[in-house]
């Protein structure tokens, strides 16, 4: 490892003890997954830490958030449909952002949403089944408690990945450019504000 590097890095990555979690069948199966103490969380005054004391603000917030979501898992699924010929289903993909988030908000994590640049790396690695999802899922749930190892990782590595696999589009968007009239004028006017503002968040759109 090369231990000079000056560059952001990953930085320490909480992990937990790979006895704790969820054990079935005796111990015999043993998730390493920690469920939150659901009273305590209930306790928690999360409108007034983070919206002002508005439930109504928490609420609507959250709406935005999912519909945004949304939006971006139908872009993400009709690209794999046209380009790669993998059905999809609205209600299906509804169902799973669903469960997703009921079981982060049990366990504590962030609200679980789509993201194209990481449905592009794993197309370009040719993982794009069930299976690649399923197998994908288990390695984060078992490798949690070791997760650590990625700690000097440079950022600068992982962006790669992510252009890797997005670049081309960005520099030939034939996409957009197969739009026509006011369909052209949107989209290209979306991907600009986009670029403009601040890609990181997608506020063009």
């Amino acid at each position: 490892i090369y231990n000079n590097y000056d560059g952001g890095v990953v930085g320490e990555i909480p992990t937990i003890d790979s006895d704790a979690g969820l054990s079935f069948l005796g111990g015999m199966i043993r998730v390493p997954v920690e469920l939150m103490d659901i009273k305590a969380l209930l306790s928690v005054p999360i409108a007034e830490r983070c919206f002002g004391g508005s439930l109504a603000k928490l609420l609507v917030t959250a709406g935005v958030f999912s519909a945004i979501n949304f939006l971006s898992i139908v872009g993400i699924c009709s690209g794999f449909e046209s380009d790669n010929g993998v059905k999809w289903s609205a209600s299906r993909e509804l169902v799973a952002q669903g469960v997703s988030n009921l079981a982060a908000a049990a366990s504590g994590s962030a609200p679980v949403s789509g993201s194209m640049s990481r449905s592009l790396v794993s197309r370009m690695t040719g993982a794009s089944s069930q299976f690649a999802c399923l197998t994908t899922a288990l390695l984060w749930i078992y490798m949690m408690p070791y997760m650590s190892v990625m700690s000097p990782t440079p950022k600068a590595a992982l962006s790669a990945v992510i252009v890797s696999a997005v670049v081309k589009n960005v520099f030939l968007p034939k996409k957009i450019m197969a739009l026509r009239g006011v369909d052209f004028v949107v989209g290209a006017s979306t991907a600009a504000c986009t670029a403009i503002t601040s890609p990181t968040l997608g506020f063009g759109v």
